[in-house]
């Protein structure tokens, strides 16, 4: 069995393909430099937000994003959002839910009723089993392999032991901590990217963070906020920075929502955002003629 990596933690300062972990100063000095994109000022994340919102308004019904919409019940358990967004990885929304509300039915839920599975059991059992419980989500023996060292590392680091029937394993502990140190403890395990971290730290810990995927990505190049070379590691480097707190969550929200169904062009959000620009004059056609999407029906999370 694979065991996480050892030696100090890895920050998560975005680098560039390839780069040594050495490199990140140098991003950080191209970001100051404008070389990731212009420094958007709040007023056009504010009017981007405030546009989507009415044209998708059924998307902030949920607490979701980075292909899941969480449950009250998970959003209770730090852990459970962790195998969650791992789960919803490289697949669909409906895939991923799929996957977790199969890997509950086979384990069952835990016996304290701290998390909705029961991760002892997941942790002990054959990784051919967990893969077969979530095998709907895609590339289950990868993800499979990793949520069980990961649920073994912290068994050992926690109760000094990983022997069948050893107590649960936990990352409730994380809400006590700092961003920084929360990524660092979170990035060292394989698989658990920038983007995995900051999902479980704006949906499960609540905190300011502006996760990145791909509609994120490709709609951020779109409307200028980054340059088009940017990576999707430096685009959130870049935008977690500068979007602002209070914007965060809701505009990740409405911006995957946006690009699964109006795509990555943002004709209509860029009318809306030169609309409001301040002092500005909006010439004939620049106002946005757009109407709430109807959504279609969500599936119900369990």
């Amino acid at each position: 069995v694979r065991t996480a990596r050892r030696g100090p933690p890895v920050a998560l300062e975005a680098t560039p393909a390839g780069a040594g972990e050495g490199e990140a100063k140098p991003l950080a000095a191209k970001r100051e430099r404008g070389g990731l994109g212009r420094q958007v000022e709040a007023w056009e994340f504010e009017a981007a937000t405030a546009f989507l919102a009415e044209r998708h308004a059924s998307a902030l019904c949920w607490v979701g994003g980075c292909g899941e919409k969480y449950a009250a019940e998970d959003r209770a358990a730090v852990l459970n959002s962790l195998v969650r967004t791992i789960l919803s990885q490289n697949t669909t929304d409906i895939t991923s839910q799929r996957a977790f509300n199969n890997m509950r039915a086979e384990f069952g839920a835990a016996k304290d009723g701290s998390a909705s599975v029961d991760y002892v059991a997941v942790r002990d059992c054959a990784v051919e089993r967990l893969a077969a419980s979530v095998r709907v989500g895609g590339l289950a023996d990868i993800k499979a392999g990793r949520i069980q060292v990961i649920l073994r590392t912290l068994t050992e680091e926690q109760h000094g032991s990983c022997e069948v029937g050893a107590s649960a394993p936990t990352l409730e502990h994380l809400r006590l901590l700092p961003d920084e140190e929360i990524k660092q403890y979170l990035s060292r395990f394989k698989g658990v990217g920038p983007k995995t971290v900051a999902c479980v730290l704006m949906f499960a810990l609540g905190r300011h963070e502006f996760p990145v995927d791909t509609h994120v990505w490709q709609l951020a190049q779109s409307l200028g906020w980054v340059s088009g070379k940017a990576g999707r590691e430096q685009t959130y480097d870049h935008l977690n920075a500068i979007v602002p707190g209070h914007l965060k969550l809701d505009l990740h929200v409405l911006l995957v929502e946006h690009g699964k169904r109006d795509g990555h062009a943002a004709t209509l959000l860029k009318k809306a955002i030169a609309a409001a620009k301040p002092g500005g004059e909006c010439k004939p056609g620049c106002k946005p003629e757009s109407k709430p999407v109807v959504n279609v029906k969500m599936e119900a999370v369990i």
